[in-house]
């Protein structure tokens, strides 16, 4: 492919995301309008709406401003007629971070990564202020800054995630000629073991919240029907929560590290103790436990044993087939050079970059929700970054250790 080719490509790679991305929402809001509506109220209504909820699924912060008239039908009172709702939609985000992988990923954009680069995180910018000055007026203001970078930052994510991920990465290949060999050794092993920790346990989360769809069931029906919405009303309502999907599954994982969320002032969830009050008028949230038995704080070690396990499994990367205890002779090899002492490092790497990942993911997914006592909803980044980063700093360092201790008791056994 030659560089016009590719070019052309990739602008229409974005406008596809965008289509898709703005087609979760207006797709079913198009239907309500068409078909429970009947064509009677307006459709550039529903295209504010889903951009709104395009913006809101990159973070991009919603100002509310509802006239006193309209705050009275909602029984808001005169204190929330202005409010913000900036809690992600990380079904959307995530969408875009794929899609940014995915274009980077491709033949063309390793031939002209610059080119690709430029015309993927542009037309991200460029298509965003068409969003941004295609809106009627209406309640909700966006910062037009925030509605420009925020959706491009996730798709340049995605694109930057690519150039780390496989055996010939040009990330892995920059950091090995610019680093001696054993520090890169300790930033391969901790980043090979943090990336599979944040992986495991966001899956182990899914799983959870799959399981309790599964058993609150009854209830989650129960609060569709209390909505009462028409049958294109209940595709809509779907389509929003398989946006917020993901949200609830990062707020699973902030559980299992120990914290835990609050779903409003007053309300939180953790394995520690549960206070919940009323929550948001969102059928997935039915599934949220008003209660959890004593032994529940257990559920703290699975971030711990997954670390382990990550931490075992990459102890090849650090070590190879050395030989040797995890302390060797001072005389033959200085401190920082010691088996442990990498390992150590290593497990370092991998606790800090789960803390990272923690505070950026519990920043995302928390904020505000509504007016009133739901304007404090999600984590605390600062504590999911200690907790965790502990967690896995604790569990990869021991992975890492009992695999030298076993190769070195097989040896001596020898």
């Amino acid at each position: 492919m030659n560089a016009r080719l590719i070019a052309l490509a990739t602008v229409l790679d974005v406008v596809v995301l965008m289509g898709l991305g703005l087609g979760l929402f207006f797709a079913p809001l198009t239907l309500v309008w068409a078909f429970d509506d009947g064509f009677s109220t307006d459709l550039v209504a529903s295209w504010g709406i889903a951009v709104d909820g395009w913006m809101l699924g990159h973070g991009v912060p919603l100002h509310f401003a509802l006239s006193p008239e309209l705050a009275d039908s909602l029984a808001l009172g005169t204190l929330a007629r202005e409010f913000v709702v900036d809690v992600a939609l990380l079904g959307v985000a995530l969408l875009t971070l794929l899609w940014g992988y995915r274009i980077a990923r491709r033949e063309g954009a390793r031939r002209y990564p610059l080119l690709t680069w430029v015309l993927a995180v542009g037309s991200m910018v460029g298509l965003s202020f068409l969003l941004v000055f295609s809106l009627p007026e209406q309640i909700v203001e966006f910062d037009l800054l925030d509605a420009l970078v925020r959706p491009a930052l996730f798709l340049a994510a995605g694109m930057a995630l690519a150039t780390w991920v496989g055996g010939d990465a040009a990330g892995k290949k920059v950091v090995s000629s610019l680093l001696p060999p054993a520090l890169s050794g300790i930033l391969r092993t901790g980043m090979s073991a943090g990336v599979a920790s944040v992986a495991a346990v966001l899956g182990v989360a899914a799983v959870v919240v799959a399981g309790l769809l599964v058993a609150g069931f009854g209830t989650v029906i129960g609060l569709y029907e209390s909505l009462q919405p028409s049958a294109w009303g209940i595709v809509t309502v779907s389509m929003a929560q398989l946006a917020i999907l993901p949200t609830v599954i990062v707020w699973a994982v902030m559980w299992m590290v120990g914290p835990g969320f609050s779903l409003g002032l007053g309300a939180l969830i953790s394995p520690l103790g549960t206070q919940l009050q009323s929550v948001p008028a969102l059928p997935l949230l039915g599934i949220v436990p008003s209660s959890v038995p004593e032994f529940a704080v257990l559920v703290i070690l699975i971030p711990v044993t997954l670390a382990f396990v990550g931490g075992l499994a990459s102890r090849s990367r650090l070590v190879g087939d050395q030989r040797g205890g995890l302390w060797r002779d001072m005389h033959e090899t200085s401190f920082f050079s010691q088996p442990a002492i990498h390992m150590a490092g290593a497990a370092l790497v991998a606790g800090a970059f789960t803390a990272g990942v923690g505070a950026l993911l519990a920043g995302l997914t928390g904020g505000a929700m509504g007016p009133g006592r739901f304007a404090s909803v999600g984590a605390d980044p600062a504590q999911i970054a200690l907790w965790w980063g502990v967690e896995v700093f604790v569990g990869v360092l021991l992975g890492l250790l009992s695999g030298g201790l076993a190769k070195s008791a097989g040896e001596a056994a020898r």
